[in-house]
């Protein structure tokens, strides 16, 4: 979910199988919770109507909704967007985040940059990595696979 004002990134987390829907956000404040909590309810709201036009037969109106306790928090203003992709692998695995797991935004943006260009369903991969290797030398190239 999105923010606009301040621009900021957070995740609304349906879970048919807990009958929950969890917020992670790794910049809470008491100054933006209650909009940020209306947003969710309004995504809901959408769910809901989808389901019921599709005649899908789940009702999220009777989820909890809650903000996912204990997870990690950004130390700046701008890694809100790696914090909510590495949540949404996560909670894909089954796995909570721990706070050390975000310590290094860095070494987390070559690891999401890395699953991106690697992964298998990208048809541009071997256009990406040939480019990389011959515009980066061997040093630098050490570098940024550590």
């Amino acid at each position: 979910m999105h923010d606009d004002c301040p621009s900021h990134w957070y995740l609304c987390v349906i879970d048919f199988k807990h009958f929950d829907i969890q917020i992670l956000d790794s910049l809470r404040s008491k100054s933006w919770d209650e909009f940020r909590f209306k947003s969710v309810k309004i995504v809901v709201e959408f769910c809901q109507m989808f389901f019921k036009l599709y005649d899908i037969g789940k009702d999220v109106f009777q989820f909890s909704i809650d903000w996912a306790p204990s997870i990690p928090t950004q130390d700046n203003g701008w890694d809100c967007g790696v914090h909510v992709i590495k949540h949404m692998q996560r909670f894909n695995n089954g796995d909570s985040m721990m706070v050390s797991d975000l310590c290094n935004s860095v070494k987390l943006r070559r690891e999401i940059a890395s699953d991106l260009v690697l992964h298998e369903g990208n048809r541009e991969k071997q256009t990406i990595i040939a480019i990389v290797c011959t515009k980066t030398s061997t040093r630098a190239m050490k570098k940024l696979l550590l």
